[in-house]
């Protein structure tokens, strides 16, 4: 048992403070509250001992990761910057007349009432010792920390399901900064964005060939939007999975692993220049139209070899080679605009906050001494928000597309190419999504074993859902 006392005594006066916002009032100003505090925090690890070593440490680990636990290892969530501020933030946009889009609006709303009981919650109760665990209802907002890491993860489930069995490249499409208002302004732009890479690769099979044409031969890809920079900055382009290969309606299949670099920066910048035009000149605003003549003059001067593309190609001898490629675009593609454990302190009182970010010219230097190093940036709460928000998609975007043989409404026929996850790896991607598998995973325990050792069960008569009641069934 000496662990047990042992983990007791190195660490019982943090432990005992993380029970402080759970206990009555009446407890917190009794003179004896500070033995209460230890005395149920000793309950409860004590009868966790009694159940084995395994029940001690998960509810060890459970109290650790309470939020007020995570408050006291200055643990800042997005959820708690923007409680504090957006009100105010909202009343100086309508006070500035500065208009805010819905999706901002709901998107937020929803993220800051997240797990909120009020919205409705899942009533858990242990079998043995009668113990309960309440679990409020997600949000379900892409915005949402918790939430947008679910969303993402199981969007790329859905492109490792989809991926057959062939070597796969990580192509990224860069706009110029010049042009990136526009894309802020007129967010519909975001179509064309996609449309661009779509018709470029496209171009590449069946631009100059009758025959490819003919026998409808595409390639398969998948793109992702992504709107932002390391440092926050509004900064939108594509990440595209491709298959290096192609299949046409016969549902024979060519490799295909030779991309031009000059070939694809010229026509992506040709292709996002003529539907941008195209689109502005559907809308019809004069000034826009002449600012982006006048932009457009110098771009074609100023990028003679294009636009920005990437697009190295990796060794892909086996199967795992080929998983790895395509893990690392689907987590990388799916990650968010700012990860909590980026923010190293926030202050209430000041309203500043202070964050790094890494930048992403240094990730192909080898030598640490060339490197610009790590960025510190300390702001408004107020700009920080603002930074983060712009970055929220409006309702019914997909940020994620399918193309070519890829495409949900594709004529070519798929069905019958072998799959690059087999259906055992897809199944347990599945099962990974689920709430308790996710916490267990990633904070190392499990919300429904209970401090005695048994599992706690759901009771449906105490759950409550938003618009609900019994009398309707």
């Amino acid at each position: 048992m000496f662990w047990l006392f042992s983990c007791i005594i190195d660490s019982g006066d943090f432990m005992a403070s993380i029970v402080t916002d759970y206990l009555p009032l009446e407890i917190k100003s009794n003179p004896y509250y500070v033995h209460a505090k230890r005395g149920y925090l000793s309950h409860l690890l004590l009868d966790a001992a009694k159940a084995g070593q395994d029940v001690y440490e998960n509810e060890y680990n459970k109290l650790n990761n309470l939020a007020y636990a995570r408050k006291e290892n200055n643990h800042i969530t997005i959820q708690e910057v923007f409680k504090d501020n957006w009100g105010y933030f909202v009343e100086y946009c309508n006070r500035k007349s500065i208009p805010l889009r819905d999706a901002i609006l709901s998107n937020v709303d929803s993220m800051i009432n997240c797990r909120n009981f009020n919205s409705g919650y899942l009533f858990y109760e242990c079998p043995n010792c009668h113990d309960i665990y309440v679990r409020g209802l997600s949000c379900h907002s892409r915005f949402c920390v918790s939430c947008g890491k679910k969303y993402r993860d199981a969007r790329a489930n859905e492109i490792s399901k989809t991926c057959i069995y062939a070597p796969h490249r990580h192509i990224t499409w860069t706009i110029a900064e010049e042009l990136r208002w526009f894309f802020q302004k007129y967010r519909d732009l975001f179509d064309e964005l996609f449309g661009a890479v779509n018709d470029v690769l496209t171009h590449l099979i069946q631009g100059k060939s009758k025959a490819a044409r003919k026998r409808n031969e595409r390639l398969g890809f998948i793109s992702t939007l992504h709107t932002f920079g390391r440092d926050l900055k509004f900064n939108p382009h594509i990440h595209t999975l491709i298959a290096e290969c192609t299949i046409d309606k016969n549902g024979k299949r060519k490799p295909y692993s030779y991309f031009n670099y000059d070939s694809l920066r010229k026509s992506f910048m040709n292709q996002l220049l003529k539907r941008m035009y195209k689109f502005l000149k559907g809308i019809n605003d004069k000034n826009d139209i002449d600012e982006f003549f006048k932009i457009k003059k110098e771009l074609y001067k100023k990028n003679e070899s294009g636009f920005y593309v990437h697009a190295p190609q990796k060794e892909c001898k086996n199967p795992n080679q080929i998983k790895k490629i395509v893990n690392y675009v689907c987590r990388y593609a799916g990650h968010p605009a700012m990860s909590e454990s980026r923010i190293i302190s926030y202050n209430k009182d000041t309203k500043m906050i202070y964050y790094y970010y890494d930048p992403h010219e240094d990730d192909a230097i080898i030598n640490e001494n060339d490197k610009i190093g790590r960025q510190y940036v300390t702001e408004s709460v107020f700009d920080f928000i603002a930074k983060l928000i712009v970055h929220i998609p409006n309702k019914a975007v997909h940020t994620t597309r399918y193309y070519g043989f890829y495409a949900n409404h594709s004529s070519l026929d798929i069905m019958h190419q072998p799959k690059l996850f087999k259906w055992k790896e897809i199944a347990k991607m599945k099962s990974n999504l689920n709430w308790r598998v996710r916490l267990i995973s990633s904070y190392k325990y499990d919300p429904l074993l209970c401090h005695c050792g048994a599992t706690l069960e759901i009771v449906p008569d105490l759950c409550y859902f938003v618009g609900y009641s019994k009398e309707d069934g």
